[in-house]
């Protein structure tokens, strides 16, 4: 496993943006009484992006979608190829942009969001050919169910760990699987640290590193952007993994460089 460049400065200065401010903080809420759908979830992930559809064509087209009613917000990305590309929303958002759309000369592209929930219709007009991906954003937990291949009895596990805090909290259970194929793979169950963005997988050649310092300085390869802060979710690892080297699994914070929650992985 190769050493992960860049310099070791670890959170003196932590900037409010970004990954290095934490939930932990509890502030009053003078929104708590508008909409307890989106106020009063227990836990919190920090949000992320979920597919909801994808939509393709030559020519008009409409498609009916459901927005959860935990989303906070939604949008369509699209892609088109010649004239111009427009959207528009039945029933008409409370939030939309002026003119969801735009140009298609030298391969076009852009996003719209709304916010609205529930049932309704996107509709897409455009002349040449095009591609939209409809996405919602969420702060719920994710809920990956384990992957087929992991239930196959010829799957294995090699080694099983639980996380635990080095400079923000950290809790859940990972465990590092050999699949049928020979590839490797994670399985993160119960998993919970800070809510923040902008979060990585490494796997270190680190026993139980404790600190950032140590992290940092073991070798180690960044092998996946963090799904979320909150749930169970799956990684299928590079083919280039060697699980003999791999003694933990290490959360890091880019833009501040620190490490959040690290696992040790017991064989």
């Amino acid at each position: 496993m190769k050493l992960f460049g860049g310099s070791l400065l670890v959170s003196l200065l932590v900037a409010a943006a970004g990954c290095g401010s934490d939930d932990e903080e509890k502030r009053a809420d003078p929104f708590a009484k508008v909409d307890p759908q989106i106020t009063k979830v227990r836990d919190r992930a920090a949000p992320r992006w979920e597919p909801i559809a994808t939509m393709k064509g030559s020519g008009p087209k409409e498609r009916s979608i459901v927005v959860s009613k935990r989303a906070i917000q939604w949008r369509a990305r699209w892609r088109c190829t010649e004239g111009e590309l427009a959207m528009s929303v039945t029933p008409e958002p409370r939030s939309a942009p002026e003119r969801p759309g735009g140009s298609c000369e030298g391969k076009g592209k852009g996003a719209a969001e709304w916010i609205q929930s529930g049932k309704q219709t996107l509709k897409v007009n455009a002349t040449g050919r095009w591609r939209v991906i409809v996405e919602q954003q969420v702060d719920t937990p994710l809920d990956e169910p384990p992957l087929r291949a992991m239930r196959s009895p010829r799957a294995e596990v090699l080694a099983r760990g639980r996380f635990y805090e080095v400079e923000r909290r950290g809790k859940g259970r990972v465990a590092l699987y050999r699949l049928p194929t020979g590839r490797l793979a994670l399985r993160f169950e119960d998993f919970n640290t800070s809510s923040n963005t902008d979060l990585f997988v490494w796997l270190s050649e680190a026993a139980r590193p404790k600190t950032t310092s140590a992290a940092v300085k073991a070798p180690h390869d960044q092998v996946a952007v963090l799904k979320s802060t909150l749930g169970n979710q799956n990684y299928v690892l590079p083919r280039s993994v060697d699980a003999d080297a791999v003694r933990s699994v290490v959360i890091w914070c880019e833009p501040v460089r620190i490490v959040y929650t690290a696992a040790r992985l017991r064989r």
